[in-house]
Formats: structure tokens, sequence, C-alpha cells
């Protein structure tokens, strides 16, 4: 009788775990594609609204509105507003190069391009740069892009030969469950931040002797907080860019008799929110 009452305990048993994973829900895992739908045909719409006490230019509301152009394997192109260009801070960078995906990335690579404009005019090429990494830790850095370069610019009639030195730099902030964004609810949430850091020196001759002076010092000349939402894509951005002049251009400038045509500082603050979408 033991036995049988041995053999009673480990059916139950067996049976009842049987039954319990076969009540267990498995969830289909999430690839960077899910993020960044691409499939031709798919658009969204965003609010702009920009604010700058400094550049009333940068002052403005608007829409954009994103497309795919282009689609090939898992790389693809957005283009916004009927090729005129976008004019939040976020979608004017994804309109300005392509994408592409793996099944944990998403990478851009393209111009970056900065709607304030500063006093370095040479266009920068950016290649990898990670917006998306599913299976990095919170608060990692995803990707360094470094470089420099040279230029000559224009200040008060002197021609002034510069070296600018950058470094743009993407981060995982964190991937949500649930997030309200736009104040609406949405499932798998990515966050991640994008942070590009400038400083510009020069040379100038006095008394035929060249001297090093600093344009800009090493700053934050732009900072995007950015939000993915799965099988939605860029849900929101919020951007901050702008710029300070170096004390000792600023009284280059004066010397030389410099007006207000260009401001010794800036800054200017951006939403992008979603409002509307198609996903073929």
């Amino acid at each position: 009788m033991r036995h049988l009452y041995l053999f009673l305990g480990l059916f139950i048993f067996f049976n009842c775990s049987s039954e319990d994973n076969e009540s267990e829900t498995t969830y289909p895992v999430l690839t960077a594609s899910d993020f960044s739908p691409n499939s031709e045909g798919s658009y969204w719409m965003y609010n702009v609204d920009s604010a700058s006490a400094d550049l009333p230019e940068m002052d403005f509301s608007s829409i954009d509105s994103l497309y795919i152009v282009s689609t090939s394997n898992a790389a693809y192109t957005l283009e916004a507003n009927n090729g005129i260009g976008a004019d939040g801070s976020m979608n004017s960078i994804l309109t300005s190069g392509s994408l592409s995906t793996t099944d944990t990335t998403l990478t851009y690579s393209g111009a970056l391009d900065l709607p304030i404009d500063i006093v370095v005019d040479q266009a920068l090429e950016i290649s990898d740069l990670i917006l998306i990494d599913l299976e990095a830790d919170n608060g990692s850095v995803l990707s360094t892009i470094e470089g420099a370069f040279t230029e000559t610019i224009d200040i008060q009639g002197s021609m002034i030969p510069i070296n600018v030195n950058f470094e743009l730099f993407s981060a995982k902030e964190d991937l949500y469950d649930s997030k309200i964004v736009n104040g609406v609810s949405y499932t798998n949430v990515y966050e991640g931040t994008l942070n590009f850091n400038l400083s510009v020196t020069g040379t100038i001759t006095i008394f035929g002797f060249g001297q090093n002076i600093n344009i800009i010092e090493s700053q934050n000349i732009l900072s995007i907080r950015y939000y993915y939402g799965a099988n939605l894509g860029l849900l929101r951005a919020e951007s901050e860019q702008g710029f300070e002049l170096a004390p000792e251009v600023i009284a280059l400038i004066d010397q030389t008799g410099g007006g207000n045509e260009f401001p010794s500082s800036a800054t200017v603050t951006g939403v992008e929110a979603l409002i509307n979408y198609v996903i073929n």
C-alpha cells in the first residue's frame, strides 16, 4: 500500500508540473528592427516645438513628416517634409544618412546636421553610431566617435585658421516594460541619449607673430534624449543645443569693433513628439 501511495504522489506531482508548464505564456523576443520599422510606405508625423530667447529664428512650432524612401535588407533611409529637410534636431540627424539594424542594434551613418549655426562650416560625417543596443546594460556608453579637422573662418574680416576637435557619444539609459511618453502609455520603450562635445581653437597674427586663442572651449553643443517604442519607432526626442564663445574671441571681436551680428552665446531647446503614424 505504501508503494501505491508513493506512485499516486509522483503521478500527481508530475501531472501538476506538466499543467504548470503548459500554462506559462511565452513572449516573442524583441529585436532592434521592432523598434525601427522600415517597410516602404511607412511614415511618422511629429509636433516640433523649438524655443530660444537668443535666436528668434529658432523660436517656432512646426510639423515634421518622415517617411521611408529606400530600404535594402536591414538598411534604409528616411526623408522629411518632401525633401525640404526636418526641423527637429533628432529628425534632422535621422534624415541625413542611413540606418541599419542587426538583431540587437540600430546604427546610423551620415552627416551630423546641427540646426543651430556655429562658427564651424564643415559638415561632420560619422559612421556606425549606435542608437539602440538591446543587450547593453542600462547606463552604458554605446558609441564614442572622436575626430578633428582644420578650416579657415572669417572673424570681423580677418581670415583665421582654426582647429576643431569633437566627440560624439551615445548611451543606453533604460528599456522599460511600459512607460508614459507624450501622455500615452506604451509597452517596451527604449530610452537613449546622444551628446556632441566640441572645442575650437584658432591662430591670430599680432605684429607678425601667431598666437593661439580659444574660440569655443570644450562644451556640449548638442544633447538629445530619445525614446523608441516597439513596433512604432521614434516616439519622442528632447534636445538642447547651444554654444558659448570663449572670452578671448569675444575680446578680439570687441577690439576690432565687432557688432552684434553673431551672438556670443545661444541656447535652443526642442521637443519632437509623435502625433500620427502608419506602419506597413
